[in-house]
């Protein structure tokens, strides 16, 4: 058995599989189910995590969730540790959604054919868990962080909103497009890994370009892992699940 065989049975063992659609979670942690996409003739893994009491045939909220550099790789579970995974385990009253995890390959980024992965794992996820496309969010850390903020500017119309966690952001074309779509953006001003400046430039850009729908929270004394502290705050949750498309 080869090593990529190992990592999938590993990987399917690990949540339910996608080869049938999952019982409704019980207890309060909920579900993950183990996904696999193949875009271009790569095959990605995903894994969509159902809340408890989840049902078909209801329209849930969904979350499109992408990681930063350390859960990248092809085990297809590192993602359902990053920060709102847990936060939505935690405190499953304040993410009553479905989570959409999927996996960046080693050496890669969110951008090109595994941006596209991303988009298309969602898709997948609205079709097959009954998502409501006006509830439909992006919530990203880290290398994730400028993930979601490019796909923001590039398909604006598909989302009603963002978190944006310590994100360094490079890419400044688009920026206009976000205009009007609701934009949550935190940072830690001690940060040494994505210096706080990233997130301060991009706010005065999209200040200069008249958007007045994003937010920013910077935290005083604190570095670059500050994704707990952020889903676990009841106000992003809160004020994440409050806006919808076309409100």
């Amino acid at each position: 058995m080869g090593s990529v065989t190992l990592v999938l049975v590993a990987w399917l063992l690990a949540g339910t599989s996608e080869a049938g659609m999952p019982a409704a979670p019980s207890g309060n942690a909920g579900t993950f189910v183990a996904k696999s996409l193949t875009v271009r003739g790569e095959m990605y893994l995903y894994s969509v995590y159902l809340p408890p009491g989840y049902r078909q045939g209801s329209s849930w909220p969904v979350i499109l969730a992408l990681h930063g550099a350390n859960s990248r790789g092809r085990d297809g579970v590192r993602p359902r540790t990053q920060s709102v995974a847990e936060a939505a385990r935690a405190h499953p009253e304040r993410y009553p959604a479905v989570l959409v995890l999927p996996q960046c390959p080693p050496d890669r980024e969110w951008s090109g054919d595994v941006a596209d992965f991303a988009l298309e794992a969602l898709e997948r996820t609205l079709a097959e868990y009954g998502g409501d496309r006006k509830r439909v969010y992006l919530a990203g850390q880290s290398m994730g962080a400028r993930g979601v903020v490019q796909l923001a500017a590039r398909y604006p119309e598909r989302f009603a909103a963002v978190v944006a966690v310590s994100g360094r952001y490079p890419e400044r074309s688009g920026l206009d497009k976000l205009k009007g779509l609701p934009l949550w953006m935190w940072h830690g001003d001690a940060d040494s890994v994505v210096p706080v400046s990233e997130s301060r430039a991009l706010l005065e850009q999209l200040k200069t370009l008249g958007d007045n729908s994003v937010r920013y929270t910077e935290l005083p004394g604190l570095g670059h892992d500050i994704f707990d502290t952020v889903y676990l705050d009841k106000a992003v949750s809160t004020w994440l699940f409050a806006q919808r498309r076309g409100k």
